[in-house]
């Protein structure tokens, strides 16, 4: 079978009416899904972006043929129509932007998303001017298995229940046959290419990333979604909804709206809201007009600048003293360059609602933000401990250094890192510091990817109404402990920049 026809006829279904300069957005469905997955996206886009669907084997009725599962084909054969589309576009006399290349991105949700990303790199292999953005939705990084690819071996209904129960499908499901009839040939075939998918390492892409994440999905936790963050040289950004997997079919304007704001640089800063907390990562090394700005600095954090001997402890200073003050300076805090405010006991403060921790590790600082509640923030790179035994004795308790000494070699420094993490952002959501002795409270038993609750000795009762969430940042690992048991995590990189750019919430 020739490539090109690996898709059906015509490769894409049009959803918007839209000016002859509209932008583009090309949208990869989840597994089974077909153009209907985005009805909620036509009103939303209208007028605003010629949003095309493109139309995946297997769908309305008919077989795939034999070849067009694999993944390598149908990416290429996505991409191969996209290039076509996108030089038709080129050629037409169209007022685009200074260079020529109309303005466009793709967006991909859950299979659609891993799809989405291969495509990028297929248009990268042919020469194609890359998109503005590649928006990602409710998906595993492309390393990971995503959850479809082991239910290959399930019967219809039991396949049905998982959709059901994990996925957030809809329960009448069960009693629509004409419905099962159409969707799960379709989910086969997208099982199929999923379970045939391998992921290959290459170069970064080197445009931004967004990603969109359901705050209730029970298959991709939204700090699951950073590790897209590793597969872009530029900028990364999460978003997390109140919603479950499929929030395309529930939130899909508030989407659609983030999209717009995003793709257009629109809108003002919002602060974070009542159950969100806002997270930003910066690397210094990449970062060095802040790590430089040090008229930008209090005079108490220029004195002590001014006292590092290595210049690149100097620098790192600097930068994160700049990059906390510009951040509050966007979220509406002016702090000029006057002291921070602490409260007893050293825990900064802004004076209004908003709240904040901050972290270093290196190169690496983390800041978490939120608004009307407490929030800690700890971050720590990904290297070998001085003293282990030092380590134990002063950061763990009894059950924890039990569970430590047992672990396979490999797996004692993650563990070590995320037990310290959760521990550090507890004591700094609480104010504690370093007046809290870290072995009274602790977290032997917990697993990873579950919010941990600290068991405590009576004497720091008061910790163990915190919970903690980890956050998996590739080469080193963060924890953000608040009160409740969940929040919605919205998560982005500091670019290079006199200021970092605005912040806007996904509600």
């Amino acid at each position: 079978m020739r490539e090109e026809n690996a898709l059906p006829d015509p490769p894409f279904a049009s959803l918007t009416r839209y000016p002859p300069d509209a932008p583009l957005l090309f949208c990869l469905p989840y597994a089974g899904g077909d153009v209907s997955a985005f009805w909620s996206w036509r009103q939303a886009f209208d007028g605003a972006f010629d949003v095309r669907v493109v139309t995946l084997p297997g769908r309305a009725g008919l077989v795939a043929e034999p070849g067009a599962l694999a993944p390598e084909p149908i990416a290429r054969a996505v991409a191969a129509h996209l290039a076509a589309h996108l030089a038709a576009h080129l050629a037409a006399p169209v007022p685009h932007a200074a260079d020529r290349h109309p303005p466009y991105a793709i967006y991909g949700h859950s299979m659609g998303a891993r799809l989405a990303f291969e495509v990028v790199r297929e248009l990268r292999r042919l020469g194609v001017h890359p998109p503005r953005r590649l928006y990602v939705g409710a998906a595993h990084p492309p390393e990971r298995q995503e959850t479809l690819a082991r239910w290959t071996g399930l019967d219809d209904e039991e396949l049905i229940e998982e959709l059901i129960n994990r996925l957030g499908a809809p329960e009448a499901l069960r009693s629509q046959p004409e419905v099962k009839t159409l969707l799960v040939p379709a989910l086969r075939t997208d099982m199929a290419w999923l379970r045939g998918y391998r992921h290959t390492r290459q170069e970064p892409l080197g445009h931004p990333i967004v990603a969109f994440a359901g705050a209730h999905d029970r298959e991709v936790v939204d700090p699951e979604m950073l590790g897209w963050a590793r597969h872009t040289s530029s900028w990364f950004r999460l978003h997390t909804l109140d919603a479950g997997h499929l929030f395309l079919n529930t939130h899909g304007a508030r989407v659609a709206e983030a999209i717009i704001e995003d793709f257009h640089g629109a809108g003002s800063p919002e602060r974070p809201g009542e159950d969100e907390v806002h997270v930003w990562l910066a690397d210094l090394t990449r970062l060095p007009e802040a790590c430089e700005a040090t008229d930008e600095l209090s005079p108490r954090e220029a004195g002590r600048a001014a006292r590092f001997r290595h210049r690149e402890h100097r620098d790192w200073y600097v930068g994160r003293c700049v990059v906390l003050r510009r951040l509050l300076r966007d979220y509406g805090v002016e702090t000029g360059v006057e002291e921070l405010r602490t409260r007893p006991g050293g825990k900064p403060y802004t004076g209004t609602d908003l709240t904040f921790s901050l972290s270093q590790s290196g190169g690496l600082v983390l800041v978490a933000l939120a608004w009307g509640h407490e929030v800690g923030a700890d971050v720590e790179r990904l290297r070998p401990l001085a003293n282990e035994r030092a380590f134990c004795e002063g950061a763990l308790d009894e059950r924890e250094a039990a569970e430590f000494a047992a672990l396979p070699e490999e797996m004692r420094l993650p563990s070590a890192l995320r037990t310290w993490t959760a521990k550090e952002a507890v004591l700094k959501a609480s104010g504690d510091g370093l007046r809290v002795d870290p072995a009274l409270f602790g977290f032997a038993g917990q697993q990873p990817g579950a919010a941990w609750i600290p068991d405590t000795a009576p004497e720091v009762a008061r910790l163990a109404e915190w919970r903690v969430t980890h956050l998996p940042l590739g080469r080193a690992i963060g924890a953000v402990a608040v009160r409740s048991p969940r929040f919605r995590l919205r998560f982005e990189t500091v670019r290079q920049g006199p200021q970092p750019h605005r912040v806007e919430a996904a509600g």
